[in-house]
């Protein structure tokens, strides 16, 4: 068996020889590196790594983002699997063999799905609210929505078969979505491993880092993504339990980091956000996230004012929420606001 592993990189000199020293494998592979226009020394640190790994293949473009990189990847493979790994993060050690051995126990597995696992404190630890998927079981998407959960390319090995499926490259924020979610859909069986398989490593300056400053950028890219799963998605389980993913594990802490970092209330932010809540309307969604969406805002937000909240409650009662007059809001729901923020801490938005 071939083992494709593909990287995009994007000024990664300082952690792209720490990625492709954690690929360790029995199996033949290759190494796809997509260098997408780094401006910094990675295009050099790749041909000397070239140089020391027999099976580094690179492949130099004008920048394009992660998911045209990821794309190029899938489209020169030639293994029989194909995995992602993110030039910051690395596999864990004999990771990749302990996979590929549940990949070939059964011709019915098309994706083996491991653990991600975070540092901290020097010790890897797996992600908490992965814990419905910890397990080793076959399951299907009907059978098991919760593998969206897994949203993310990393620590998942995927057959050839799926090598016709695309990122979406009209969008930064989210943009795996849609191909993870289409080859949940296609597969046979998914065997789910509970082990820790993968290291995600948190950098500065990553696209969740820039979350807070790339708000309205990224809550469109996430409309569009939803939209796009959802319209996919054809068992209502499977549709609330993407909302609980998308909008209450992702959307709305993209919401509480701008707000962390923007408290005052604004009718940009208003308006943002209840057109990201009506377009849930128009598809099935967990009311759990829906009004975390409305938590975030009410007690998160600073210096509301009449107008702004009248405003706010108007279209909040447009979708079937309803809110109490600005009086009542001042003495019920403000004062909330220091206990919220002290019991929920910001999270980072794991496109994971």
């Amino acid at each position: 068996m071939k083992i494709s592993i593909i990287i995009p990189v994007y000024n990664a000199a300082t952690t792209i020889r720490r990625a492709i020293a954690s690929i360790d494998t029995k199996h033949h592979y290759e190494i796809i590196c997509i260098n997408d226009g780094s401006t910094d020394d990675t295009k050099a640190t790749l041909e000397q790594l070239q140089k020391e790994y027999k099976n580094v293949i690179i492949i130099n473009q004008e920048n394009q983002g992660a998911a045209a990189s990821r794309n190029m990847g899938i489209a020169s493979m030639t293994g029989d699997v194909f995995m992602f790994l993110d030039a910051d993060d690395q596999f864990l050690p004999s990771r990749i063999d302990f996979m590929a051995d549940y990949y070939q126990k059964d011709d019915n597995v098309d994706i083996v799905i491991g653990q991600i696992a975070r540092d901290k404190h020097g010790a890897w630890q797996p992600i908490y609210s992965h814990q419905a998927i910890q397990k080793l079981e076959k399951v299907n998407l009907a059978q098991c929505p919760e593998i969206v959960q897994s949203i993310g390319p990393g620590a998942k090995m995927f057959s050839a078969k799926f090598a016709d499926l695309r990122f979406d490259e009209d969008v930064v924020f989210c943009e795996e979505h849609t191909f993870i979610v289409d080859a949940f859909k296609k597969a046979r069986d998914i065997q789910l491993l509970p082990n820790m398989v993968y290291g995600y490593n948190v950098q500065e300056g990553s696209v969740t880092d820039q979350s807070a400053d790339q708000f309205m950028a990224y809550i469109s890219d996430a409309q569009k993504v939803r939209a796009r799963v959802m319209d996919t998605l054809l068992l209502r389980e499977t549709r609330i339990y993407y909302s609980y993913r998308m909008d209450e594990l992702i959307v709305s802490y993209l919401v509480q980091a701008f707000i962390d970092k923007h408290p005052t209330i604004s009718q940009t932010l208003i308006a943002a956000v209840t057109s990201y809540m009506k377009a849930m309307q128009q598809t099935d969604y967990s009311g759990e996230a829906m009004f975390r969406l409305v938590k975030v805002v009410e007690q998160g937000g600073k210096k509301w004012d009449k107008s702004l909240y009248q405003q706010w409650r108007e279209t909040l009662l447009k979708v079937g929420i309803g809110r109490p007059n600005f009086y009542r809001f001042q003495v019920e729901v403000l004062p909330k606001r220091a206990k919220f923020k002290s019991r929920t801490k910001l999270k980072r938005i794991l496109k994971r």
